[in-house]
């Protein structure tokens, strides 16, 4: 009798978590998938309440997102599981892939790092009390070149102290004393394996946008553009002024050839006619 309870239970929670997904899918434009696997409960979490206006986490089984696919009338969904070997978690959301993966990489939280981790930033101890007591600890702090002092019973630092650089790994002891010291080391959050918009699978690595070579190349755009109109003579609010300068240094140039005498070209000229009496001297005197 347990049992056939048990098995009703799971088939009403399948089928209410069918029921769900197909729910997400016909909703939410963007469907992502991320790896489940090393993603901190308390960094989804955090997410989850950051971005809750746009974004729904859902951490399912493969099996019944493809099978909610098939339902939702969107078969070419089932390639964002398909052939994946770990745990997954999906993403709904109402913004674009792009602007989706930019915001998950921006909402990246600092945690506790682990031993063999990579240090995110630059890792500094603050002068402090550390609250922990003289004892072996005291060598690992020196193999770390922290100074310290014994005052009131426990270990202070002496001063602020530089112990990993961004992209250092984390040994052992000091991801010890961090956690200790509550400093947090290491960026963590959401990276987005493959995504869905617009009838289009794209691969995580499609989704990278290096926004500093974006605004560069937008910059260098809008320069080239703005050269060439001031060059052919097009004139609009922001070229005008440029414009006109261009014209009229031009224009001078070709009336200081031409010997055209204005109050604007005078002085130029008697600096072309000053020249080429110098000259015209100097030759003479050659001859």
């Amino acid at each position: 009798m347990a049992l056939v309870i048990k098995k009703r239970a799971g088939k009403a929670w399948k089928e209410h978590e069918l029921a769900e997904l197909v729910e997400y899918i016909k909703k939410y434009p963007t469907i992502a998938v991320f790896e489940l696997t090393g993603v901190r409960a308390n960094v989804l979490h955090e997410l989850r309440a950051k971005l809750r206006q746009d974004t729904v986490f859902k951490v399912t089984k493969k099996t019944l997102f493809a099978k909610a696919a098939e339902k939702a009338g969107i078969p070419q969904l089932k390639s964002l599981v398909e052939g994946k070997l770990k745990p997954i978690g999906l993403v709904f959301s109402n913004v674009s892939a792009f602007k989706l993966a930019l915001t998950l990489q921006k909402s990246r939280v600092l945690m506790h790092a682990k031993a063999g981790e990579k240090a995110d930033v630059d890792v500094v101890i603050p002068e402090c009390n550390t609250g922990i007591p003289p004892g072996p600890i005291l060598s690992e702090l020196g193999k770390m070149k922290i100074p310290t002092r014994i005052d009131g019973g426990s270990i202070w630092i002496a001063k602020d102290t530089l112990v990993a650089k961004k992209g250092d790994v984390i040994s052992s002891a000091l991801a010890s004393l961090l956690m200790k010291l509550d400093i947090k080391a290491v960026l963590k959050g959401v990276t987005i394996d493959a995504a869905y918009e617009g009838g289009r699978i794209y691969s995580g690595d499609e989704l990278i946008i290096d926004l500093d070579k974006v605004k560069q190349d937008i910059e260098s755009a809008i320069k080239s553009a703005f050269n060439f109109a001031v060059n052919v003579g097009y004139v609009s609010k922001e070229t005008a002024a440029q414009v006109v300068a261009f014209a009229y240094m031009k224009a001078l140039a070709v009336a200081v050839e031409v010997s055209y005498v204005t109050k604007e070209t005078l002085p130029y000229l008697l600096k072309k006619a000053h020249a080429e009496a110098l000259s015209l001297q100097s030759a003479a005197k050659v001859q």
